[in-house]
Order: C-alpha cells, then structure tokens, then sequence
C-alpha cells in the first residue's frame, strides 16, 4: 500500500508585513501542485527532501510515535512548482509529506493543526488553508479568515534568479526594514479585508500593489514600476509579488484576454529580466490525499 498527499504552491502573496512586531501574509494558491508518495519497505529506501523527511518524523511525533518508526519509510516527492522563486516550492513540498503521512497513520488533523506542525520546519504561507486569511508565517497561525474570491488568474513573471528566504530573513535590517512599512501597510490590509468582504478584486489589487512597492526596500524587483503601470494602462487589477522571492504577478480575473498584456510586457523588454511569462489560476488551497494499492507487472 502507498500513501499520497498533493499540495498546491503559489505565486507569492497579495500581501505581507509586519503589524506590532508581528508579521502576517496573505498568501494564495495556483494550479501547480508537489505530490509526496510514501511507503514502507525495507529495499531502497529513499529519505526525499531533508525538510519533507522533518515533516514526516514530526507527524509522527505529534502522535506520540517515535521517529525511529519512519526508518523504513521511503518518501518520493514530485513537483512542477519552480524552486527558490517564492512560489512556496518546499511548503508545498512539506504539506504533501504531511498529508501523506496523516494518511499512511490513519489519522486527521485540521488545518491549522497542519500548519502549525510545518511552522516548526520553517516559516511557512497559508496555502494549507482553504480559504484566503490573514496568517502569521512564523506560528503557523490564522489571525483572520477572509474567504475566497473566485475566477481570478495570474499573470505570472518568472525570471530566472533564485533566492533563499531564510537569507532574506536573516538579514540583520529584515525586520527593521519591515517596521518602517508598518502604517503603509496597516492602510493596505483594510483595503485587502474591504476587497474580500465585498468581492472586490480592483480593492485586493489595489492593496496587492501597494504591499509589492513598499517590499522594494526588503528586496527590490527589478522594473516593477514599469510593470505596475503597464497592467494600470491595460486595466489590470494590481501587481503582487513574492514577498521573499522573485516572482511577480499580475492579478487579472477569468473573462480577460492576457495574450496584449504579455505582448506589451515584452514590447518594453521586461521579458529580458522575467524570461518566463504565463498564466496561472488562482485555486481553493488546502491538501488532499489518501492509499492506493501498486500491482506488479506480470511477467
């Protein structure tokens, strides 16, 4: 018997920073997903990712089971989410992993349980959760549930450079840096609660562009105000960002044709430095998972 679980990763956050010392996200999940597979065996036995593993050792520990109990499980993880671009590659990673060995155990847990355990791994996005909320990343806790606005996508801007987000965060002036923003931002989470409440994607936007400009002084995104204004001009809804990575996206809903929007982008050569543009849906997060059975070929 093998066990799976899949998680969907994102295209950064509509928003994130920090409030009273505390920093919240609200992240959000696309159609691109990390599947974990696991089974036991005592043949070629493979560890997977070094997070994915923790997440597997602590699911169990969190049932009062001894890691040694994980030394014959062999854990495979596939996955068409980009690495080091803030598309939340190793949370997903870590979400599937859990999943899969929630289900390899024969038990549940809520959400928020699941994203407390993969707090414990590394600060982590919100995209266990199924509907849009305002998250702390560090605890792995929901501070406010917003809900889900339906028929959004993406047009994400994907350049080739990498970047490690506890770098970012070990930064000695990464918080400091945060503070500065913290009135800016309190205005855009109104608006982002306002968008929300009321379905209004041109408000969500609008606090999507403001949270992306004031990120320019944690790590700068390079043309993202040539990019602002291209989306403006062809009435997009706002441009987010990875907050902690290098993507950027911008926010259209399901009836608009993005085919002139990426032509203008690459008119004014902003593919020179985001060599990969295309499309995303935005999704309902959460996890899903279960067994199968694996029969073997005859001969």
């Amino acid at each position: 018997m093998k066990h799976y679980g899949i998680c969907p990763g994102s295209c950064g956050e509509f928003i994130q920073g920090m409030i009273k010392d505390k920093e919240y996200l609200v992240s959000y999940a696309v159609n691109m997903y990390s599947r974990a597979d696991i089974h036991e065996t005592t043949k070629n036995i493979n560890k997977g990712p070094f997070k994915s593993r923790r997440a597997l050792e602590t699911v169990f520990e969190h049932f009062g089971l001894s890691k040694d109990d994980t030394k014959n499980i062999s854990l495979r993880i596939k996955s068409n989410i980009p690495l080091g671009k803030g598309m939340a590659s190793s949370t997903a990673d870590i979400g599937a992993t859990i999943r899969a060995t929630l289900s390899f155990l024969n038990k549940d847990i809520t959400d928020k349980e699941i994203s407390k355990i993969a707090a414990t791994i590394e600060p982590t996005d919100s995209i266990y959760i199924k509907n849009n909320c305002i998250f702390d990343p560090l605890k792995g806790e929901i501070f406010k549930r917003l809900g889900y606005i339906d028929g959004i996508k993406i047009l994400t801007l994907e350049p080739d450079e990498r970047l490690n987000t506890q770098h970012i965060r070990k930064r000695q002036d990464y918080f400091i840096k945060k503070k500065t923003n913290e009135e800016k931002l309190k205005y855009a989470f109104d608006i982002l609660e306002k968008g929300f409440e009321n379905k209004d994607l041109s408000l969500v936007g609008k606090a999507a562009t403001i949270s992306s400009i004031l990120n320019e002084n944690i790590h700068k995104k390079e043309g993202l105000s040539e990019i602002i204004k291209i989306s403006e001009d062809y009435g997009a809804y706002g441009v987010n960002i990875a907050h902690s990575g290098t993507v950027v996206g911008i926010i259209l809903d399901k009836d608009m044709d993005e085919t002139k929007l990426k032509e203008k982008l690459i008119m004014n050569k902003i593919n020179k430095k985001y060599k990969k543009i295309y499309c995303l849906n935005v999704i309902r997060a959460g996890l899903r998972g279960g067994s199968y059975e694996v029969h073997k070929k005859s001969k």
